[in-house]
């Protein structure tokens, strides 16, 4: 067992421990417990609160093969996508998603968009992480904004939403380093390379610990993916240009272990801000 392994199992007995999961028998996998889960409805309600929106719409785990590769997802990451195949050879091809935003742009595809549209939505992801480090699940929860319109307000949205991640982490009591970073959105061959991402400050990521020996895990992030994505579905500005697209993500099960590793198991010893998630019984 390699020390990342050792570090990785002691992290899950803690949590176990701690009455918030229980092992599900597979890597990247854990079948949380009522406590977590109220944890999780609480982190949910205050980022509706945060978005000033209804709540989002959640998007089915599976998404098809043809807006995966339209997307380019799987020609970059093909190590991190996970396939379903049927028994019958002719069904169509489905993919599990890797992220919540993809169902929006099909919606968009092929038309035009005013200056600026948003959209709130949520959903279960799969990546084939190869780790079995804490956080780096397999299946996961992510919560996402998403802003399609022109590249001012578009950019200028990314930025404030950086902003409000701050400051939902200090009101919950969560120390988190705002880290410029790389995004899985950009197609082969990198029309915007590494380099490039970072040099024009596209991807910041909320980095905290979710575990006490965790160097630091992406909690959420805040990202600008330029025109890619309009041009991939051909989602044009009434004046012809093409969309600009950002999101912010929140992972869902990362900021409640990091809520965890900050405040320990019990609710009851939690700061008021972060105690305000409901506990187990009480109304979410």
């Amino acid at each position: 067992m390699t020390s990342i392994d050792t570090r990785a199992a002691r992290a899950a007995d803690d949590l176990t421990a701690g009455g918030w999961a229980l092992p599900a028998g597979a890597v990247g996998t854990h079948r949380f417990t009522p406590k977590f889960e109220a944890v999780i409805a609480g982190l949910q309600a205050r980022l509706t609160a945060l978005g000033g929106t209804e709540g989002p719409v959640w998007h089915p785990p599976v998404l098809s093969r043809s807006l995966i590769d339209r997307a380019e997802y799987a020609e970059s990451f093909p190590h991190l996508l996970g396939s379903v195949n049927a028994m019958d050879e002719d069904a169509d091809g489905v993919v599990l998603a890797p992220a919540a935003c993809y169902p929006v742009y099909p919606g968009l595809a092929d038309g035009t968009v005013g200056e600026q549209v948003h959209f709130d939505v949520a959903g279960y992801c799969y990546r084939h992480e190869a780790t079995s480090e804490l956080g780096r699940f397999r299946t996961f929860r992510m919560r996402e904004f998403v802003t399609v319109g022109a590249e001012e307000p578009v950019t200028a949205w990314r930025n404030g939403w950086i902003e409000r991640g701050e400051k939902l982490f200090a009101e919950l009591g969560v120390a988190v380093e705002v880290k410029s970073a790389t995004d899985p959105f950009f197609g082969p061959g990198g029309r915007l390379m590494r380099a490039s991402q970072l040099e024009q400050d596209l991807k910041y990521e909320f980095v905290a610990k979710v575990s006490p020996e965790d160097p630091g895990t992406a909690i959420a992030s805040a990202n600008c993916h330029k025109d890619h994505l309009g041009t991939r579905f051909a989602v044009r500005l009434p004046g012809g240009d093409t969309a600009h697209s950002a999101c912010a993500a929140f992972g869902l099960e990362r900021i409640a272990l990091a809520l965890i590793n900050a405040h320990g198991d019990d609710l009851n010893d939690w700061p008021a801000l972060a105690a305000a998630l409901p506990t187990p019984g009480s109304p979410a």
